[in-house]
Formats: C-alpha cells, sequence, structure tokens
C-alpha cells in the first residue's frame, strides 16, 4: 500500500482539528478565519499554469483541473481560455482563483 505525503499530511490534519474541536478548541488559520477541516483553503498556495498547448485556441477542460496538485489554490491561463462547463464547475467546487494572463 502506498499514499501519497500531501493525502498523509491531510488526513493527520484532519483528524487533529476535529479532535482539537472535540475539546473545545477553535482553530484558527494563518487569514484569521476559523479552520473547516480538511479543506483549509490557507494551506492551498500553490499556482499552477496547466499545459494547453495542443488545442488552437487554449480550452481549460476537467482533466486539466483533475490533474491538479490538491495545494494548488490558483491557476494561471491565457487571457483567451475557453473554459468548459464542468472545468468551470470544478473551479468552484475547489474554490480555485482564475489568473488571466495577456498574450505575449
Amino acid at each position: 500500500m502506498e499514499i501519497r505525503l500531501e493525502e498523509l499530511i491531510r488526513l493527520v490534519t484532519a483528524e487533529v482539528v476535529k479532535e482539537l474541536k472535540k475539546q473545545g478548541v477553535t482553530v484558527i488559520g494563518a487569514a484569521g478565519e476559523q479552520e473547516s477541516g480538511a479543506q483549509n483553503a490557507s494551506l492551498r498556495t500553490k499556482s499552477e499554469t496547466p499545459d494547453m498547448s495542443k488545442y488552437v485556441t487554449p480550452v481549460l477542460t476537467e482533466k486539466h483541473i483533475a490533474r491538479l496538485h490538491e495545494l494548488t489554490g490558483e491557476l494561471v491561463i491565457p487571457k483567451n481560455t475557453v473554459i468548459t462547463p464542468r472545468a468551470r464547475e470544478l473551479v468552484k467546487e475547489k474554490r480555485l482563483r482564475i489568473r488571466f494572463l495577456d498574450a505575449p
């Protein structure tokens, strides 16, 4: 059996936060918000630029979102990128920020 280090850290953190809540401890994140267990947005500081070189017009798809590292909080994509409906849903679910870059 194998487990990625990031997944192990997420699991351990979630259990520690859950136990602290049982003991009446309020866990505060780096930005001052209360932690919501495993979905700790303040830990998601990674920024990624998906590879869209195969497309004439850049397209952000569900597969791009599925391949993101779990600590990704921001996607950097070209300004004229088409975002598929399912990719848009996943961006909302994962609370990702999208930063559009102007073409060089």
